[in-house]
């Protein structure tokens, strides 16, 4: 890297003499299988050298003219570090976390990590694909940012992040993304409130003044409940410490403070990391395994069962390689109605799925269906997926079977015994089941070609 800086300086960029010489001294032997033209020969080997020029202008070495190219104030700092590359790698590879997605690419290979044992690129593009960011098939992107992160030690060639340099260079830990990525809108606004005003003043503050500034804000919080729901996970997340006067009662008294942690965390780094499709506090739970899902459909918690179901539709999504475009969709599109999850395939075909997840005891009703049938033809889509802990009504069964005969959407109806194959056999029992509902379509969607008038 700093050999090419440096060449591009001594040639005033002019970009013909930069290709051309890194041609000469990375690819004047490569292209060997188009060595009996050497025309072709040549083309091919200048255009993998132009394509070096093109992935320093995409990393943020040089401006974006074609010709003539022009350091960047990042290249140009860049080539000052010639004489000392392990600061100039230092230096670059900040860059690459904060401003070139690298952070977030090196969290989804922490996450596979942690769930899967093991990571791998085609493992990296599918978790990138099922968080909502766009992969093309032959897509190189996730190798090459992981190739230029290498140097600096923060990552290596089989995804081992280590956790120190990425704090030094990044900003934030892992731990500290996803602890800030949990917060509800009302224990964020406390923390930002609390950093504006510790610039200035470090005391403990009122928490009816507190308060009084989100509301301000146009926060919305459940007063009586701001103890449980506000003040007690921050504390447990590390972020406030708490005060509360001897004997003192209820959540809105007291005082409050940041913790050092709190105060040195880089709060606009975390919220400037891109998301993909999946909302925030989801996104935080990704690394969990499919059987650590299934086992909080159990929960006695309310809360907890919700999340649940929500990473359950975007796993299920995911193990049959479609892509998140909408979660928790409610608009006057659907009626005022809400859509746990909207995918979307690229397969043979475009498709679109909704999915619905119940988790109830008693059997999924008709009115349900009906409702999920009538907003596939509001929001266009070809497939609907109910999902429930428990059973289907027969009425649903039913009904499933009129509506892949006489409309175009494809009903797939997953149940209790569905989910126990799913944690028994995993994504490849998932997708042979929705295997025999696609030829159950089929089969039933043939007919609708009698029904076409002949000429």
């Amino acid at each position: 890297m700093f050999e090419i800086l440096e060449h591009i300086d001594g040639m005033k960029g002019n970009r013909a003499q930069v290709v051309e010489w890194i041609r000469g001294r990375w690819f004047a032997t490569s292209a060997a299988k188009r060595a009996h033209d050497p025309n072709a020969q040549l083309h091919q080997q200048r255009k993998r050298a132009s394509n070096v020029v093109t992935g320093m202008q995409q990393y943020g070495l040089l401006d974006t003219p074609r010709d003539p190219l022009v350091l960047t104030e990042l290249g140009s700092r860049m080539l000052a570090f010639a004489a000392e590359p392990d600061e100039g790698h230092r230096l670059f590879t900040s860059f690459l976390l904060r401003e070139r997605y690298g952070m977030e690419l090196l969290q989804i290979a922490l996450d596979v990590r942690s769930r899967d044992g093991a990571v791998t690129k085609k493992q990296i593009d599918d978790e990138l694909r099922a968080r909502g960011y766009q992969v093309s098939t032959n897509s190189s992107y996730a190798g090459k940012l992981r190739q230029w992160l290498e140097p600096s030690g923060v990552v290596d060639m089989y995804w081992n992040v280590d956790h120190q340099i990425l704090l030094e260079l990044g900003g934030a830990t892992p731990e500290e993304i996803r602890s800030w990525r949990g917060l509800t809108p009302p224990q964020r606004a406390i923390v930002e409130v609390l950093r504006v005003r510790g610039l200035g003043n470090r005391t403990p503050a009122q928490s009816a003044e507190v308060l009084e500034l989100l509301r301000q804000r146009g926060i919305e919080f459940n007063a009586g409940l701001v103890g449980k729901q506000i003040y007690e996970p921050l504390v447990a997340a590390g972020f406030i410490e708490r005060t509360l006067k001897e004997a003192g009662r209820g959540g809105k008294g007291g005082t409050v403070q940041l913790t050092q942690r709190a105060l040195d965390l880089d709060v606009a780094l975390i919220d400037g990391l891109e998301l993909g499709d999946v909302p925030a506090d989801l996104q935080a739970e990704l690394n969990r395994s499919t059987d650590s899902i299934l086992a909080d459909l159990d929960s006695a918690d309310t809360g907890v069962k919700g999340v649940a179901l929500e990473l359950l539709a975007l796993r299920v999504a995911a193990d049959v390689g479609l892509m998140p475009a909408e979660m928790r969709l409610r608009s006057a599109q659907t009626g005022g109605a809400e859509v746990d999850l909207v995918a979307e395939g690229a397969h043979l075909h475009f498709s679109r799925w909704l999915f619905q997840c119940k988790n109830q005891v008693a059997p999924v009703s008709l009115t349900v269906l009906a409702k999920e049938i009538g907003m596939a033809t509001l929001l266009r889509a070809q497939v609907v997926v109910i999902l429930t802990t428990g059973a289907f009504a027969k009425s649903v069964v039913a009904y499933a079977r009129e509506a892949a005969e006489a409309t175009a959407i494809q009903i797939v109806l997953l149940d209790g015994d569905s989910l126990a194959n799913y944690r028994a056999k995993g994504p490849a029992g998932l997708r042979a089941e929705l295997h025999q509902f696609a030829v159950g379509a089929l089969r039933r969607k043939r007919r609708q070609l009698a029904e076409v008038p002949k000429e």
